[in-house]
C-alpha cells in the first residue's frame, strides 16, 4: 500500500439497510423473508431496535440435527424451501420463533473499520456474514462472504 492508497473500509462495502427481523419472529415469517428477499441470513432486532442476533438458515439446520425441534425434520426443510405454497400446504405452525434458535452472539463491525480485518474475523469466527453497527448497536449494513469476493483481486 503506498501512502497515497487508502485502505478500503466497511463502509465501502457493505449493504446498507439491511433486512432485519424482530425476535418473536416465526420460523415460517423468517423463511418466507429469506426466500423474499434471496438471502440465508438476517440480524434480529429487539424492540429497542438494536442488535440481539442473527438468524441464518444454518442456524436452523444446526438445531433440526441436534433435535431441538419438536417438528419432523422435512417441515423445517418445506419452509427453509424458496418454493413455500399456501398456507393450506403446511402443518400448523409450530411455536418455533427466531428466539429459539438465533445466534445470540453475532459477529459486528463499525463502518469505519478496514475491510481486511473484517476479513479476517469472519474467517477466525467462520462465519458469512457481519453486521455492521452503529455506536449505539442499531444495524446500519450488512457484510457477507460475497461482498468481500467482489472487491479482493483475484
Amino acid at each position: 500500500m503506498t501512502a497515497q492508497t487508502k485502505p478500503l473500509l466497511v463502509r465501502d462495502v457493505m449493504t446498507r439497510k439491511p433486512i432485519c427481523v424482530d425476535l418473536g419472529t416465526t420460523l415460517r415469517e423468517l423463511a418466507q423473508t429469506l426466500a423474499g428477499n434471496d438471502i440465508s441470513g438476517v440480524p434480529v432486532v429487539g424492540s429497542d431496535g438494536r442488535l440481539v442476533g442473527v438468524a441464518s438458515k444454518t442456524d436452523v439446520v444446526r438445531r433440526c440435527t441436534e433435535g431441538e425441534f419438536e417438528q419432523p425434520v422435512g417441515y423445517v426443510f418445506e419452509l427453509l424451501s424458496a418454493e413455500l405454497g399456501s398456507e393450506s400446504d403446511l402443518l400448523a405452525e409450530p411455536p418455533i420463533v427466531v428466539d429459539d434458535f438465533m445466534s445470540t452472539e453475532p459477529v459486528t463491525a463499525g463502518p469505519d473499520e478496514p475491510v481486511a480485518a473484517v476479513a479476517r474475523r469472519m474467517a477466525d469466527e467462520r462465519v458469512h456474514r457481519v453486521v455492521v453497527v452503529d455506536a449505539e448497536r442499531r444495524p446500519i449494513g450488512i457484510v457477507t462472504s460475497l461482498d468481500l469476493l467482489r472487491v479482493f483481486p483475484a
